[in-house]
């Protein structure tokens, strides 16, 4: 007959052979606090990068976008009307100063000089006949106008003192004008007036005016930004037939915001870059900065003159540009990205005895990367340039010195 073991013996069992393994792994709580004690907690060192803070000159620079233009820029047109008889210069040509670019027909200006010159030779032999009568040209009265001139230091004398008005003067001046006029070189003038021959010397230099009038020529040497005549054309009085430019030296117009108009002055160095040519630079200075700020978009214009060997800068091409502002000499100054703003306040990190102690300081002016520091550093200090944004007060660092 097999015995039955109850239920409640083996769950029994089973109970007191789990306390016992259980017990068995459970460290002593002797050995438990060995261990905690002989782990000691050890805070590593935080890198960082500093500077050693230097005098310096401080440089803010401008930023501002502007347009290239020629240095030189002319409209030419013919002063006379007539038809174009040849076209010599074509877009893109290179011209020097004094060029033929284009001529009018002349037949009827050559026509119109010599008309001139048969009335003015005429004119003259007027002229001759009459001063040939000795009784026409008289001995010059000087009595006359030494008398005039001094009743016009009367009247003059009168007029000052109160005694006469100014149409008295008027008229002594008058008087003498006609006594001298009438009198010695000045009559033949006035004989030359009458024949005619004065209008016929004026006549005549017109008419050889509009007959150089029917050539342009380049004022200066250039390129033929534009022509706008074809040969056979029509042209009227000041008709543009071609745009000139000069390109040997170029200038950029920029808009500078008014607020950076006062770091600006005549001669600070600019520099502009172009898409055409990426990473390439271009040098130059301020020439002129215009007297008045747009109201609309609150800039001024400045202007400035660059070299341009081989003409790769063109007129109108976009340019990014940068001034050289103020500069700032003998300045306590850190990077930016040292300056740290903590509950509204201004600090840096300076490292003293391998920790980075926070340090108050008080800004100064601006420099291009760079920020004056007026109080809370001195020369000497090492303060930290990276890392400086989670750093707290006293925490050892690790620093490499930025060159």
């Amino acid at each position: 007959m097999k015995t039955l073991v109850p239920a409640f013996v083996i769950a029994l069992v089973v109970v007191v052979t789990s306390v016992l393994y259980l017990s068995s792994c459970t460290p002593e709580p002797a050995e438990e606090a060995a261990e905690v004690d002989s782990s000691e907690t050890t805070v590593q060192p935080f890198p960082v990068e500093a500077v050693i803070v230097t005098p310096r000159t401080l440089t803010r620079s401008i930023v501002a976008s502007g347009r290239l233009m020629a240095i030189r820029r002319t409209e030419l047109s013919a002063g006379v009307p007539g038809r174009a008889k040849e076209v010599l210069a074509r877009e893109g040509d290179h011209v020097t100063e004094g060029d033929l670019l284009l001529r009018l027909d002349e037949a009827r200006f050559e026509l119109n000089v010599e008309k001139a010159e048969a009335e003015l030779l005429d004119k003259r032999i007027d002229y001759a006949v009459f001063i040939m009568d000795t009784s026409a040209v008289m001995d010059p009265d000087t009595a006359w106008v030494r008398r005039e001139r001094d009743a016009l230091e009367q009247a003059r004398q009168a007029y000052e003192n109160g005694e006469v008005d100014g149409g008295a003067l008027q008229s002594a001046q008058r008087n003498l004008d006609a006594a001298q006029l009438l009198s010695g070189s000045r009559r033949l003038d006035l004989i030359a007036q009458n024949t005619g021959l004065i209008r016929a010397e004026l006549e005549h230099a017109s008419a050889q005016w509009e007959l150089g009038q029917t050539s342009i020529h380049a004022p200066f040497s250039g390129i033929i930004a534009k022509r706008m005549v074809e040969e056979g054309q029509q042209l009227g009085t000041g008709e543009t037939c071609f745009e000139l430019i000069d390109i040997s030296r170029i200038r950029v117009r920029a808009a500078v915001l008014e607020s950076d108009l006062g770091a600006v002055g005549i001669g600070h160095g600019i520099r502009i870059s172009v898409t055409t040519w990426p990473g390439e630079f271009f040098e130059g200075k301020i020439s002129r900065i215009h007297p008045s700020v747009d109201e609309e978009s609150g800039t001024g214009i400045v202007e400035a003159e660059l070299a341009n060997p081989g003409g790769r800068l063109k007129s109108g091409m976009f340019a990014e540009v940068l001034i050289r502002g103020i500069s700032y000499e003998n300045r306590i100054a850190v990077p930016d990205e040292a300056i740290v703003s903590r509950d509204d306040r201004t600090l840096v990190f300076v490292v003293k005895d391998g920790r980075a102690q926070w340090t108050y300081v008080t800004l100064g002016q601006e420099g291009d990367d760079w920020r004056e520091v007026t109080t809370g550093i001195a020369e000497g200090d090492t303060v930290a340039v990276t890392g400086n944004i989670t750093l707290a007060h006293d925490v050892p660092v690790r620093v490499r010195l930025r060159e």
